[in-house]
């Protein structure tokens, strides 16, 4: 095992202790993970530590404890050859819990993903996706779009 990937499974471990939002965020930034500010909000989640560098986050993610973001998968076409993809995840993206996030995929800016889901397709900006596999369920209407008399 290299020193870099040794580094990574350090800052890991250490992102699992209880401590305050920032710290984890930076810990989670320091094992590779390219996380866009220190004010996500970050549980205890699974990175994969083959190619951290792949994950990409966004601002104000939220993402609860129990969530598996895998940026490596098998290539079923040639054996077993592993192939590498990039995870974006957009801002302001709230992720439930024990939600498993495969493959090559891109989650858009404003989504909501329900717990226990398995995201295998990209995601559009503004909607909200849930399942096994994760299916639309409906667009999201952020608060500053909505009409206020609405909700007299």
């Amino acid at each position: 095992m290299n020193i870099q990937r040794l580094k990574t499974f350090f800052f890991f471990a250490l992102a699992k202790l209880p401590m305050k939002r920032s710290i984890r965020c930076r810990l989670i930034k320091w094992g590779g993970v390219d996380c866009a500010d220190n004010h996500s909000l970050i549980g205890n989640v699974v990175f994969d530590s083959i190619h951290p560098e792949n994950i990409h986050l966004g601002r104000g993610v939220c993402i609860t404890d129990g969530v598996v973001i895998l940026t490596h998968y098998l290539n079923t076409n040639g054996g077993k050859m592993w192939r590498f993809g990039h995870v974006y995840i957009g801002n302001k993206v709230f992720i439930g819990m024990n939600t498993i996030i495969c493959k090559d995929i891109k989650i858009g800016k404003n989504c909501i993903i329900a717990a226990g889901s398995v995201v295998t397709k990209d995601i559009p900006d503004n909607e909200i996706w849930g399942g096994n596999p994760a299916r639309f369920i409906k667009k999201r209407v952020p608060w500053e779009w909505q009409n206020p008399k609405d909700f007299e």
